[in-house]
């Protein structure tokens, strides 16, 4: 934004209103119409209208800027509440008037040879199929009529093909007259010479993109930019040469560009040089008619349009190149060669500006908007000054914005019709049926993947079938997995989808890290626009099976976190027959009354397993583990499988089982929350690794570059002793940046396995909050909670993990159904913001979140444990040998293991399946495997 603005002069709006105009439809010229006339202002619109309009400048409180100051001049001046502006009278329309076709282009000269002595210039118009030129004739008026101007049509030439540009001059050096050439479309070009004469040339190289041309009288050449952004200058003979052998094809020279060229202009600067102005899409070129570069300017605006021109006559030595460029925020910018001097606001953005002499107002500045508004204006040397506005240094207030928000979201909701969505999800249903399947049986992996070689890779398909009803325009799919489980194909996009058709596809899926994904639940999107332009979007959800994953293994009887699952259901004891029942893909010989059952992943060797643990006697499993991540797969199959053997994406097993058939599954024992600290403390220690061997990656590469431009300077001087220094240096620099970039490999591939260890521990949370045993009633805590929750861990280029889930919960731990009334909320401190974003600390960045979020996550969850009932120890605690029921009942002071042993093996023959809760001892009633052998697998 500029400081000074361009103040209005004279303005009115054309005929056409539409977005017909652009950087074509404006000429400025002399017309020679009478004697001592201005320049008069010639529009065209794509819809056909020609205006030519000359400004009178008639407002009698305006002095002429053309005249020599007076003593009554001197004492008119302007003030903002009187602006400088002369209204639009009907006097300035000179000529107004609809074309059958569009107009294209716009320029005057002689074109005929009719009468040699009349001074009066026609007008060339170009249209699509034909170039019009025209006659303006005035006719005197009688009586009270006023003068009224005609346009007479001379001659029309057809054009065989569309037209894009036109341009004009004294082609071949002849003198007072001007000829025509047309640009078609195909780069081919058409001239046009008086007495009838039109021929047809091609330039040698492809012109498959047209740009403008223009010709230069000084050395009798066309220049034009090439589709390859090459500005390229032939000889005007070369090309007139009617015989194909005499006729030389390459341009006499050339220079590349780098880009497309918005427009170009031409200006004799000096007796002896003539000049090309090119305003590309980020640069100014400069280039002298030999083909020298006089100046390039790079421009950090977009430009929108341009014009140059000369101040003073070329011929004198004080002869100045003047640019006016406008940029697409409506700036005018005023160079003087590639010297800035001047800058102004336009208060609308045109599609083209020029330069004209209109009566009062020499060098007036000509703009046309893109809906046909004209203006005239002058560069005002009266700033605009702002004036800042005060800060609002009110303090953040939590709860004043949680009121405003869901004062919000009342509005909203009264607006929005709930019906709409059901009906228009019932209809992109319709539209499109989306099937997903996935197989059960697993073949060996033929894909890459991180897994260590020597272990057993197996792969299963995944089939997507889509029916498509109506015509769709786009449609596409997509396969979302978890970072451990890879996908052949992840992407599928379709243009032009027929009606009625079906089509299946099929991928593999398969495990690509050692590690137990977050989660084994594949997301199918389905997105499509229809020929209405509506987007909808479909998603299916299938489960993968467990063996892809697993694979048995021999229990453990230790263990460092442990949970435990009650199953409420209508029949007593119905999963009593052992977990070979409800993982039958593990059980060996076809044994199924198993009571323990350890789980490893496919590719860890390193010691990692899950352990199943079933009770005697009750409805009861225990999962148990010395790592969190491996937990919450197994246990997200466990609780599916206990739930009436439903799982994602899966149907049912029959069509009879009631609702209230299904079992109930809770969860007694919280899941550690140091685990998931440490795993948050691990992740933000990797980032930061990382970060900072980028930056020793980047100042490594950059001496390399220094290097190898040193060894290129010393190979050019033939300094051979010099080399070997050099190479030296280089072969060092190599190694560095080998070591660094296989140093950075391994640490990202660290900080993935880091990604999904800690989705897996959310995920874990989010399961144990879902089936709590003692969860208050309500859905708003676990909306909340499964919000917070989220299983996808992903850090972008600019932000940390930590950075996006760092306002979640400072927002839920001061608002919200999770905001403790009882303890004073903490203020919300700006600085820390502040301080976290400065580039210079970037590597404490990450801590100070990393930091913050972990104090605040502690007390957050240790606060929604706290409402969730939980008197029970946490999951970790005990010994692990003895597995008690410390969930339903505390454990007594002096813990004598031995002696409970011991009632333990004295009650266990007058037990008849009682219930935990109602024992009056903390003998064990879970599997207890003192020795290795003992083990039932």
């Amino acid at each position: 934004m500029s400081l000074f603005t361009v103040r209005n002069w004279w303005k009115t709006q054309c005929p056409t209103i539409e977005p017909a105009y652009d950087s074509f439809s404006l000429h400025c010229a002399r017309l020679c119409i009478e004697e001592g006339e201005k320049d008069s202002i010639v529009v065209g619109s794509h819809s056909g209208q020609l205006c030519i309009y000359r400004p009178s400048g008639g407002a009698t409180n305006l002095p002429d800027l053309d005249a020599e100051d007076t003593e009554g001049q001197a004492k008119t001046t302007s003030t903002p509440n009187d602006p400088f502006e002369n209204v639009f009278q009907h006097a300035d329309v000179i000529l107004e008037v609809q074309l059958a076709f569009p107009v294209l282009a716009i320029c005057s000269g002689k074109f005929t040879t009719t009468n040699k002595t009349d001074p009066r210039l026609q007008l060339a118009v170009l249209h699509p199929t034909k170039l019009s030129i025209y006659q303006i004739v005035t006719i005197d008026g009688l009586a009270d009529h006023g003068d009224h101007t005609l346009l007479v049509t001379l001659c029309d030439h057809p054009l065989s093909k569309p037209a894009f540009s036109l341009c004009h001059g004294p082609f071949g050096g002849v003198k007072g007259r001007d000829f025509l050439c047309v640009q078609h479309l195909d780069g081919s070009l058409r001239f046009f010479e008086q007495d009838g004469i039109s021929y047809e040339r091609t330039l040698a190289t492809d012109r498959h993109i047209p740009s403008p041309m223009h010709y230069l009288q000084r050395v009798d050449c066309f220049v034009t930019v090439a589709p390859s952004w090459v500005l390229e200058c032939y000889r005007y003979q070369d090309i007139a040469e009617a015989l194909e052998s005499l006729r030389r094809h390459d341009p006499i020279w050339s220079l590349c560009v780098g880009e497309y060229a918005l427009d170009l202009q031409v200006h004799q600067i000096s007796n002896t040089e003539s000049v090309v102005v090119i305003l590309g899409e980020n640069n100014l070129l400069c280039v002298s008619d030999t083909g020298k570069v006089r100046f390039v300017k790079k421009l950090d605006y977009s430009p929108i349009c341009f014009h140059t021109f000369v101040t003073g006559w070329y011929w004198e030595p004080g002869a100045r190149l003047m640019l006016a460029v406008v940029s697409e925020s409506g700036s005018l910018l005023l160079y003087e060669s590639d010297q800035i001097i001047w800058s102004a606001q336009l208060g609308d953005i045109p599609v083209a500006i020029s330069r004209a002499n209109v009566t009062g107002l020499p060098g007036a500045l000509v703009t046309l908007g893109p809906t046909g508004l004209l203006t005239i204006g002058y560069l005002g040397s009266e700033p605009q000054l702002f004036r800042v506005p005060a800060l609002n240094l009110a303090p953040f207030e939590i709860a004043r914005c949680q009121k405003e928000l869901l004062e919000l979201e009342r509005e909203i909701r009264a607006g929005v019709d709930p019906s709409d969505a059901s009906i228009a999800n019932a209809a992109a249903e319709r539209d499109v049926k989306l099937g997903v399947a996935i197989g059960e049986e697993t073949v060996p992996c033929t894909h890459p993947t991180n897994i260590p070689p020597g272990m057993v890779i197996e792969m299963c398909q995944l089939s997507v079938t889509v029916k498509v009803e109506p015509k769709l325009e786009v449609l596409q799919l997509t396969i979302n997995t978890d970072q451990a489980i890879g996908c052949s194909k992840d992407a599928f996009l379709f243009r032009d989808v027929v009606a009625h058709s079906t089509e299946q596809y099929d991928v593999w899926i398969y495990p690509v890290e050692q590690t137990l994904p977050a989660t084994r639940t594949v997301t199918v999107y389905c997105s499509y626009t229809n020929k209405q332009g509506i987007t909808r979007v479909l998603q299916k959800e299938v489960s993968l099976p467990l063996k892809l994953c697993l694979k048995p293994c021999t229990p453990s009887k230790e263990a460092q976190y442990k949970l435990t699952l009650s199953v409420v259901t209508t029949a007593q004891n119905i999963f009593g027959n052992g977990l070979g029942q409800l993982f039958p893909e593990f059980a060996s010989d076809g044994n199924s009354a198993t009571s323990a059952l350890g789980l490893q992943p496919i590719g860890g060797g390193d010691g990692r397993r899950v352990t199943i643990v079933a009770a005697k006697n009750t409805n009861r499993f225990r999962i148990q583990s010395d790592e969190l991540g491996i937990i919450p797969l197994v246990l997200e199959c466990l609780i599916g499988r206990l739930q009436g053997g439903r799982e994602i994406g899966t149907p049912s097993d029959g069509e009879g089982i009631a609702r209230k058939d299904l079992a109930k599954v809770t969860i007694n024992g919280v899941p550690s929350i140091s685990g998931l600290l440490r795993s948050l403390q691990t992740h933000c220690e990797l980032r930061k690794a990382v970060k900072q061997l980028e930056e020793d990656l980047e100042i490594t590469t950059g001496q390399m570059r220094l290097f190898e431009r040193r060894f290129v300077v010393k190979l050019q001087e033939r300094s051979l002793r010099a080399l070997d220094g050099i190479l030296m240096l280089l072969k060092r620099n190599h190694s560095s940046v080998a070591k660094v970039c296989l140093q950075l490999k391994t640490l990202r591939q660290k900080m993935k396995l880091a990604q999904i260890d800690l989705a897996a521990i959310l995920h874990l949370f989010h399961l144990y909050y879902t089936h709590a045993a003692n969860a208050p009633s309500g859905t708003k805590y676990l909306e909340h909670l499964t919000g917070l929750l989220s299983h996808s861990v992903i850090d972008s280029t600019e932000q940390s993990y930590e950075e996006m889930l760092l306002p979640v919960v400072r927002f839920l731990e001061q608002s919200g159904p999770l905001k403790n009334s009882t303890e004073q909320p903490d203020t919300f401190d700006e600085a820390f913001f502040y301080t976290a974003k400065q580039q210079e600390r970037g590597d404490v960045d990450v801590s100070i979140h990393s930091e913050l979020l972990q104090k605040q996550l502690q007390r957050l969850l240790g606060r929604v444990n706290d409402r969730f009932g939980t008197t029970g120890k946490a999951a970790g605690s005990g010994s692990g040998r003895n597995s008690v029921d410390f969930e339903d009942q505390p454990l007594p002071e002096a813990h004598n293991e031995e002696a409970e042993e011991e009632d333990d093996d004295n009650r266990t023959e007058d037990r008849s399946g009682s219930e935990f809760a109602n024992l009056s001892s903390t003998a064990s009633e879970w599997v207890n495997y003192e020795k290795m052998s003992d083990l039932p697998l």
